[in-house]
């Protein structure tokens, strides 16, 4: 119990952490791809949507990225 409590509270001193939380929960509701990185290199490379600026993904097309946001 104290080893686990231990893991949690070194898991949530990080970026990765809360990252990986919020991202498994958003794929556990469907509001997610499983596999995210994945999912945006794809996206990326493959299909030309998202364009990279350093180590953030960005949308090519502005409108597009409204149509998204206002679903």
């Amino acid at each position: 119990m104290v080893a686990a409590a231990g893991l949690l509270a070194g898991l949530l001193q990080t970026a990765r952490g809360p990252f990986a939380v919020a991202q498994a929960w958003l794929a556990m509701r469907g509001r997610l791809p499983r596999e995210l990185m994945a999912f945006l290199a794809d996206a990326h490379e493959h299909r030309g949507v998202l364009r990279q600026v350093g180590t953030v993904y960005q949308f090519r097309h502005v409108e597009l990225q409204r149509r998204l946001a206002n679903r």
